[in-house]
């Protein structure tokens, strides 16, 4: 059973120790990362989570999705919104990859994010390495667009918009 939880004291040491499988090392960053810019979105004011993805009651994975202002820099495609939300990171351990996890734990979380502010008037949106085949099918499956616009960081960027 999936489930996404708050970090909390009595997980954070789980969630600070997962590790992604060796090929994807290269297209996630580590968890305190993740977890120092969900806390700074939040200081600024900006609605979203950050959550700890748990499997059979063991915590697995992060997710983290939060709204923030388009930026005259970002694609074309995102111009026309006042704001957008961002998958920042999203990452199931090593040792429970290709059980399903990410799918279902992806699933949940775009759930969630419905309860937020314009969630239904504003895309989401994600950058993904061009070489993360796995991520890049995942994605597709729910929905998320190639826009084919290429980061310079070899990062495509992938768009859900509002239905």
């Amino acid at each position: 059973m999936v489930e996404l939880k708050d970090i909390m004291f009595d997980n954070v040491d789980s969630i600070l120790n997962l590790t992604p499988d060796e090929n994807q090392q290269l297209f996630v960053g580590p968890a305190a990362k993740a977890i120092a810019v969900a806390f700074a979105g939040i200081n600024e004011g900006y609605p979203g989570f950050l959550q700890a993805i748990y499997y059979d009651g063991i915590p697995v994975g992060i997710i983290h999705i939060g709204r923030a202002p388009v930026e005259a820099q970002e694609p074309e495609i995102l111009q026309k919104y006042k704001y957008v939300y961002r998958l920042m990171e999203f990452l199931i351990d090593k040792n429970y990859q290709h059980k399903g996890i990410g799918k279902a734990a992806l699933r949940l979380a775009l759930e969630k994010v419905k309860e937020y502010p314009d969630a239904g008037q504003s895309p989401l949106y994600l950058e993904c390495h061009k070489e993360n085949k796995v991520a890049l099918d995942l994605y597709k499956l729910f929905g998320f667009q190639n826009t084919n616009i290429i980061l310079s960081d070899d990062n495509y960027v992938l768009v859900k918009l509002p239905e």
